[in-house]
C-alpha cells in the first residue's frame, strides 16, 4: 500500500491544506512538492494570510491529495516543522518552482514564506469499483525526531 501512497504523492500537484487558528478553521488548495519517500511536504505562501496567522498559532494541519480519478484519496495529519538548514530550505524552494513553473516569479520575487509539513498518519482511501479499502500508516511510529527511520 506504501507503494499507492506514494505513486498518489508523485502524481498529484495540489491538495487541500487544512488549518485551525484564532479565526477558527481554514482550507487553501495548495500547490506542493515533496521529495521521494514523501516525508515532507513543502509549500509556500504570504506572511499576510490566514493559513499563514493559524499555523503560527497551531502547527498542526491536515492535507488532502484528492486522487478520485483512480478512486483513492489521501489525507495526511502532519505538523509544521522548521527546515533543518538555510540550504534545505532553498532546495525546496527550488524543487517546488521546477515542479510548478508558474510559481517560480512568485517564489523568486515576493516575500513568500516556505512551508515545510512533516507527515503523522496517512489514510488512504481506496474504492475503485467496491467497498472502501481504509490503510493507516502512522509515520510517527516508524520514524524517531529527525525523520529517520528507527
Amino acid at each position: 500500500m506504501l507503494k499507492k501512497i506514494l505513486a498518489l504523492v508523485k502524481s498529484a500537484r495540489h491538495c487541500v491544506l487544512a488549518t485551525t487558528g484564532p479565526e477558527g478553521p481554514h482550507a487553501s488548495l495548495m500547490a506542493y512538492a515533496a521529495p521521494e519517500d514523501a516525508l515532507a511536504f513543502w509549500m509556500a505562501t504570504l506572511t499576510d494570510t490566514r493559513k499563514f496567522r493559524n499555523l503560527a498559532a497551531d502547527p498542526r494541519a491536515s492535507l488532502l491529495i484528492d486522487g478520485r480519478e483512480q478512486g483513492v484519496a489521501l489525507t495526511v495529519a502532519a505538523r509544521l516543522a522548521p527546515f533543518i538548514s538555510a540550504e534545505a530550505e532553498r532546495d525546496a524552494r527550488r524543487e517546488l518552482a521546477a515542479r510548478h513553473p508558474g510559481l517560480a516569479e512568485a517564489l523568486a520575487g515576493q516575500p513568500t514564506r516556505m512551508l515545510r509539513f512533516l507527515p503523522l498518519r496517512f489514510q488512504f482511501l481506496a474504492s475503485p469499483e467496491g467497498p472502501v479499502e481504509e490503510i493507516l500508516l502512522e509515520v510517527e511510529k516508524n520514524l524517531d525526531g529527525s525523520g529517520r527511520r528507527v
